[in-house]
C-alpha cells in the first residue's frame, strides 16, 4: 500500500479507536466501585490503549516515510493531507458490516457491545459522507 492511503487508513483506526476509547472511559466512570462491569470496561480500555499505542507508532513511521519521499521529490510521495486522501467506500462498508455483527455477537451491556456500537455509529456517518461525495462527484 502507498504511504498516503497507509496513513489515511493508519490515522482513521486511531480516530476510531480514540472515540471508542472516551466512549468507554465516559461509561466506566458511571459506575459504582464493586459493579463487575467496572474490571470488564477497564480490560476493554487496556487493549483499545494498547492499539492505539501501536497505531501511533506505525503513523510515526508513515509520517517520516511521506516527509523522506516529499524531500526527495518521489513520485510516489502523497499530494494531499491525510483527511483529503479518500477511503475506498468499500472499505468503510465492510468495517461497518463487521461492527455490526461484533455488537450483534456481544453479550448486550458488556464493554465489547459499547465499543462496537460505537465504531457502528461512526462507521455510518463516514459511509454517509463518502456515498454523498460520490454521488456530487458524478
Amino acid at each position: 500500500m502507498e504511504t498516503g492511503p497507509a496513513l489515511r487508513v493508519t490515522s482513521d483506526a486511531l480516530l476510531r479507536d480514540l472515540d471508542v476509547l472516551v466512549t468507554l472511559e465516559e461509561e466506566k466512570r458511571t459506575l459504582e466501585p464493586g459493579d463487575a462491569r467496572l474490571v470488564e470496561l477497564a480490560g476493554r480500555i487496556e487493549e483499545i490503549a494498547q492499539r492505539i499505542l501501536a497505531g501511533s507508532v506505525r503513523q510515526h513511521q508513515l509520517t517520516q516515510a511521506v516527509n523522506a519521499q516529499v524531500e526527495a521529490g518521489s513520485s510516489t510521495a502523497p499530494d494531499a493531507s491525510i483527511d483529503q486522501t479518500p477511503r475506498p467506500v468499500q472499505a468503510v462498508l465492510a468495517e461497518w458490516r463487521e461492527a455490526e455483527r461484533r455488537g450483534a455477537a456481544a453479550e448486550p451491556g458488556s464493554g465489547e457491545a459499547a465499543e462496537a456500537q460505537a465504531r457502528v455509529i461512526r462507521l455510518r456517518e463516514e459511509y454517509r459522507r463518502a456515498h454523498e461525495a460520490i454521488q456530487r462527484d458524478k
